[in-house]
């Protein structure tokens, strides 16, 4: 009797040993297969996050070369403006200083 309890009680054992086994090889795999999910998903997140991050480099070089553009056209605009005034002043006050100076 001692042996077949024995036995019965093997069984039982190797039987548990198995089901863990198998469980424990289930879990590695769904390990594995949740490892390589988040390692596509940190992948994706870090392409997005550079494509951004060059869109936004884009763009800010885009508004630099506008900004780079008004300045330069008001810059033009100034110094024409500056020319005129210049140029209307200097030929008034050469016009008032082409009097006869008697004190010479």
């Amino acid at each position: 009797m001692i042996t077949f309890i024995l036995g019965v009680s093997a069984a039982v054992v190797v039987g548990i040993l198995v089901w863990l086994v198998i469980n424990n090889i289930k879990l590695n795999k769904q390990v594995k297969l949740h490892e390589s999910t988040i390692s596509n998903i940190w992948l994706d997140i870090e392409n997005r996050y550079n494509s951004i991050e060059r869109d936004r480099n884009e763009m800010q070089r885009v508004t630099d070369q506008r900004i780079d553009s008004v300045i330069s056209y008001t810059d033009s605009r100034f110094d024409k403006f500056a020319n005129v005034i210049e140029r209307n002043y200097v030929s008034k006050t050469d016009n008032a200083s082409n009097t006869i100076s008697y004190n010479n």
